[in-house]
């Protein structure tokens, strides 16, 4: 077994994947590395870029906290205001990986970002469903448009996936990566 710092910050090339692994070419020599727990993955054969390996970035939000839920319970007095400042808040916290939007719809039940507006010019029903630190900032938002809200699960719970990245956009998030030289 190589421990992955070995390689961590070098130029890498991903010469092959399946769901559970991927081999890498490190300077001319051939590494598999194992997707311990894997979640999400976005890596192209052949892609040529550094290695790093991050514990916090805007992309492992979604793992590494709990999920609150959120309610509305009251309208905003600016509609359009209210829902420039949710968005940009959530963005801020996600720096353009993913957007403010998928934290406000559901595709397992139909909710559509309508549903989200319709809630919000109602000044009732479900909010949103998104980790703690990206409910925080939004409840921030609400409290400053005097919106009324109730959560569920408003407690911080963390867990520890990493986030493996090669090059500009290309990654692997999994709770744990072994490397071994093939």
């Amino acid at each position: 077994m190589v421990d992955i710092t070995h390689i961590q910050n070098k130029s890498v090339q991903v010469e092959n994947y399946q769901t559970t692994f991927l081999t890498l070419k490190v300077d001319g020599r051939l590494f598999r590395l194992d997707f311990i727990d894997k979640k999400e993955f976005k890596l192209k054969k052949g892609i040529l870029g550094q290695l790093r390996i991050y514990e916090t970035r805007p992309l492992l939000i979604d793992y590494n906290e709990n999920i609150v839920t959120a309610y509305i319970n009251s309208k905003p007095e600016h509609f359009d205001d209210f829902v420039a400042d949710f968005a940009n808040a959530i963005n801020e916290i996600t720096k353009g990986w993913r957007s403010w939007a998928n934290y406000v719809t559901d595709r397992k039940i139909n909710s559509t970002l309508n549903n989200f507006l319709n809630n919000v010019k109602r000044g009732i029903g479900k909010l949103m469903e998104a980790p703690f630190s990206i409910t925080q900032i939004a409840i921030k938002v609400c409290d400053k448009h005097n919106v009324a809200t109730k959560m569920f699960g408003n407690e911080l719970k963390r867990e520890n996936f990493k986030l493996m990245l090669i090059g500009g956009d290309n990654y692997v998030i999994a709770k744990e990566f072994r490397i071994r030289q093939n």
